[in-house]
């Protein structure tokens, strides 16, 4: 098995500049590099990335923690990271934390114990200081969630929950919908309160009363939405437009509404959010 030294001996260059090529921490030549490139494909050297980690203090991970990887929004995250850390030549670390806040800071403990390089947290429920100590000097990015408090080690990214439901709700009044019924998420979850308010919020303003406006509310889960559309139906009178608070519910809504004998759209609008690979497949 070839090692460090057989492949600067093949290149003509010092063991250091072949470390170097490996870390990418310091400037090498195009022309070296590219030497020492050929001789690691000819010996195809593979350096232990054991050592490596050891040496550069790095540990080639990434941890990614997600409420529910059954969600295929989710999913396709995880599938979008794990290409990238891959290109890098770093690891995916993946947890999922059921959207328990105590999940949650167990996983974070576990990422820190592991030694990842970074982690990157979709939609975590527990309270923002906590989140801020149990970094614990992890760089992290949070996705899908918004942050009041600010910390140089975290960056958040997150969807407009706010403005996307809304123009939902514009979209189902151009269509001349006036009863509506919402399949909020889950109370305590910031997202979920944010397309909830952003949809309620511009049907008021359009001068749709509260008393037109039901809302249920439920996980973010597909028999959820089956259930809670059935209950639906039931009202006096029915709404004619429903808005899901994620695709996974209004996939269940759609087939709650189908078992009925209602046509979608023609007979009761449904309309989810998060925009997956799979909602473009559901036949109403």
């Amino acid at each position: 098995m070839s090692n460090m030294k057989d492949v600067a001996k093949l290149a003509g260059v010092s063991i250091a500049t072949v470390s170097n090529v490996l870390s990418g921490n310091k400037y090498v030549s195009p022309e070296l590099r590219e030497k020492v490139l050929e001789s690691i494909d000819r010996l195809q050297y593979r350096p232990s990335k054991i050592a490596r980690s050891l040496k550069i203090k790095k540990s080639f991970l990434v941890g990614l923690m997600v409420p529910d990887i059954t969600n295929p929004y989710f999913a396709e995250i995880a599938r979008g990271v794990e290409s990238v850390a891959l290109e890098h030549d770093y690891q995916m670390f993946l947890c999922n934390s059921d959207g328990e806040k105590s999940r949650e800071e167990e996983t974070l403990d576990s990422f820190h114990s592991h030694g990842v390089d970074g982690v990157i947290n979709v939609a975590p429920r527990m309270e923002e200081t906590i989140l801020a100590e149990l970094s614990n000097g992890m760089p992290m990015v949070i996705l899908d969630r918004h942050l009041s408090i600010e910390n140089p080690l975290i960056d958040v990214i997150y969807t407009n929950n706010f403005k996307g439901s809304a123009q939902l709700a514009r979209h189902f009044l151009e269509n001349g919908h006036r009863r509506f019924a919402c399949i909020a998420g889950p109370r305590e979850v910031p997202t979920a309160v944010r397309r909830l308010q952003g949809f309620c919020n511009e049907l008021e303003k359009s001068g749709i009363g509260k008393e037109e406006i039901t809302v249920y509310y439920a996980s973010f889960k597909y028999e959820d939405g089956y259930n809670t559309m059935r209950l639906i139906m039931e009202q006096k009178p029915r709404p004619t437009a429903v808005f899901a608070g994620n695709d996974m519910m209004a996939w269940g809504a759609i087939e709650a509404a189908k078992e009925r004998g209602l046509r979608v759209p023609e007979d009761i609008a449904v309309a989810g959010f998060d925009n997956v690979l799979y909602s473009s497949l559901v036949v109403p």
